[in-house]
């Protein structure tokens, strides 16, 4: 295959080129996987992709340049998952922030004020658009927003189990603060505490999705 034979060549290059060992150790590791993962994949080669990679990398071949290098081992790695039709992690990994960014935008002013969701609109918007075109910012911003919503998660468990020792009392006070029944105080605040339970675990679960697929990134 032409994309295994760029690869070998490129890895030949890089033997040859005056780097840092550790740096030199670190890229040629990551060709060395490239090269047993493309050489285990059938790929139709009329593919636009794979085109693609295939002038970049013969670009590449001509540049001495070590970020050309681990530029091009960033897209040959994130193409992986389109060549193999694996991009359910990204699928998983999109909703999962969103729902994130939207009980956390839910939850946070209640102990944290109105201020602290506003600081992290931005964040989350150039996360969300990033995430959509599969860039390593955007991934990076994303997982940047995640330990506010694990904070506030735990925030509102925390003060949700102090609550529940009070027993009628805390439903009393919340039915009179907010002019509701009984019964209304008692659903309202169940379904805040599910709520911050389910945004503990999209934090965690798109930390991991994020991290494990990181190399879905450009």
């Amino acid at each position: 295959m032409q994309m295994v034979n760029i690869l070998k060549s490129l890895y030949e290059r890089v033997e040859k080129l005056k780097l840092e060992g550790k740096k030199k150790n670190k890229i040629n590791k990551a060709l060395n996987r490239l090269i047993e993962e493309y050489s285990n994949i059938d790929i139709d080669t009329n593919n636009e992709i794979y085109k693609a990679l295939i002038k970049k990398g013969k670009d590449v071949l001509k540049s001495t340049s070590t970020a050309d290098i681990e530029g091009y081992i960033r897209y040959c790695e994130a193409a992986i998952y389109d060549f193999k039709g694996d991009l359910k992690p990204l699928n998983y990994l999109f909703r999962a922030f969103l729902i994130t960014s939207i009980l956390f935008m839910i939850l946070a002013p209640q102990y944290f004020g109105p201020i602290l969701p506003l600081i992290f609109i931005l964040p989350i918007f150039l996360g969300i658009k990033g995430l959509k075109k599969r860039s390593a910012t955007g991934l990076t911003l994303a997982l940047s927003v995640l330990p506010m919503g694990l904070l506030t998660s735990v925030a509102s468990i925390k003060n949700s189990i102090l609550a529940l020792g009070e027993g009628n009392k805390f439903y009393t006070e919340l039915a009179q603060f907010y002019k509701i029944s009984l019964s209304t105080a008692k659903g309202l605040f169940l379904a805040f505490f599910i709520l911050s339970i389910v945004l503990a675990f999209t934090s965690i679960y798109t930390f991991v999705i994020g991290v494990k697929h990181n190399r879905m990134f450009v």
